[in-house]
């Protein structure tokens, strides 16, 4: 307990107070642990650490609160969030979802309420637990997946679902399987009637399938009606999850702040090796997840963090690390997914520009509150969007624009410079100094925040509240530092 008095910020002096600060802090260590794995343990860490900061604070009769250069963005984006909610198209989707304001809490839970040492602790928990996902992606792609389909049965109930022999079954009702003795359990725990949900993986994408449970299919010794040939090696890593995008947005931002302290490291001349081994098992769990977006916003990132802060020195060295980081993400790209995934005339592609045209049809009938949250979903068909499969416009602009507004996303860009600004600011006030930490978090963080704004362009990552949380705790270990 004394351990985890020196982590806080806080000089209480009850005795409740200090134990609400005790376990405002743990549950800041449970969330760094937690964030990279899993959103619903990550929320309930939040949960409990604002339940605690109130009853620390009311014990104390004292507010804990750091001012911070982000309040005015933070509650201007709030307050049109809000609005948006209110005079939604279908407000019954979009109040609910105000609840992902909170996700903000992160930073102000590192920003107010850490001293530098519980900065550190923190940051090297979110770096040890990212670091332990990545070492499971890189064995499971070593070791195989799921298993492979041989055969699919006429008769058996994946006969129409388009399976096809060389496809793989990975996930049965959202649990791995490796063997169809394990997916006849699973399925024989359902009742007659119950719908399934199989993960499967063609040519390397997510083709996901729904079965019913008959009393047929509950009889058979393979439920599931396939003959298979061992694990697949061909598909996208997502560390202990089953969402690769989500994943590739971790392992950027993780990347991303281990090459802010390898820069450092070159500037300083410590020594490489740490970051430069973090670094090197970070981007190659980014690489393995074959999501061309968030390597490219990976990549340009670097050369930019680079520019502004390496010297011509670090800047060439890094325009010959995304050389090659490119050239194996291209080897990648084409071991896991289809060959038209690297001209960008895949399936994928064509399916992503058309939700953004949609999304962007929509936008000039709502101009200054958007829609409301979600509620495209209840006129997906109505307002042009195609297909039946419902999801979002894989555009964060367009996503914010069409569901809040444009006011909204002015602010959001707003929150975003300003974050950047900071955290610019405060590595130019000690990268002359010999705190290598603070230099390396601020640039770090610099630099993740360059890969998650252009990664955004093409994909949703404000809607991931596992990337979302992750980014602005990272935003608020470096304020923490001011």
């Amino acid at each position: 307990m004394a351990m985890l008095d020196t982590l806080g910020s806080f000089a209480g002096h009850s005795r409740t107070s200090k134990w609400a600060n005790r376990a405002l802090l743990a549950s800041l260590l449970l969330f760094a642990l937690s964030v990279p794995h899993s959103v619903a343990a990550a929320h309930i860490s939040l949960s409990l650490s604002l339940i605690a900061w109130v009853v620390r604070d009311l014990a104390a009769r004292h507010l804990q609160f750091k001012r911070t250069p982000l309040d005015l963005p933070i509650l201007c984006f709030s307050v049109l969030t809000i609005a948006s909610a209110i005079f939604s198209v279908e407000p019954r989707l979009s109040v609910p979802k105000l609840l992902s304001l909170l996700l903000f809490g992160a930073f102000y839970f590192f920003s107010s309420n850490l001293s530098e040492s519980g900065i550190r602790c923190v940051a090297t928990v979110l770096i040890v637990s990212g670091l332990i996902g990545a070492a499971f992606s890189l064995g499971e792609k070593a070791l195989g997946r799921g298993m492979t389909v041989t055969s699919v049965d006429a008769e058996g109930p994946l006969a129409s679902s388009g399976l096809q022999s060389g496809d793989v079954i990975w996930m049965v009702s959202r649990r791995r399987v490796s063997s169809l003795d394990e997916a006849a359990q699973i399925i024989r725990r359902h009742r007659i009637g119950d719908r399934v949900e199989i993960e499967a993986l063609h040519q390397g994408d997510p083709f996901p399938i729904v079965i019913e449970v008959t009393e047929a299919s509950s009889a058979r010794s393979n439920p599931l009606g396939v003959d298979v040939g061992g694990r697949s090696r061909r598909f996208r890593v997502s560390g202990f999850t089953r969402h690769f995008l989500t994943y590739a947005e971790q392992m950027q931002i993780f990347g991303l702040v281990c090459f802010g302290g390898l820069l450092v490291a070159v500037r300083s001349r410590r020594s490489l090796w740490p970051s430069l081994l973090l670094f090197a098992i970070f981007s190659s769990a980014l690489l393995l997840t074959a999501s061309r977006a968030v390597i490219a916003s990976f990549l340009l990132a670097m050369l930019i963090t680079a520019a502004f802060a390496g010297g011509r020195r670090a800047a060439l060295w890094t325009l010959a690390a995304a050389v090659l980081i490119g050239v194996c993400a291209l080897g990648v790209l084409l071991s896991a997914r289809t060959p038209d995934a690297t001209r960008l005339v895949d399936d994928s592609s064509s399916r992503r520009l058309a939700y953004m045209r949609a999304g962007l049809g929509v936008i000039p009938q709502h101009p200054l509150l958007g829609v409301g949250t979600d509620s495209h979903k209840l006129h997906w068909r109505e307002w042009g969007f195609p297909g039946d499969y419902i999801t979002h416009t894989h555009s964060t602009p367009i996503q914010i624009a069409m569901d809040r507004g444009l006011p909204a996303l002015a602010c959001l860009c707003w929150l975003f410079g300003a974050m950047l600004v900071m955290m610019w600011r405060g590595y130019r006030s000690v990268v002359d100094g010999d705190n290598y930490l603070k230099a390396a978090l601020y640039l770090g963080t610099f630099g993740a925040l360059i890969g998650f704004v252009a990664s955004s362009v093409v994909n949703y990552n404000f809607g991931d509240s596992e990337v979302v949380m992750l980014m602005v705790g990272f935003v608020g270990l470096g304020d923490g530092m001011r």
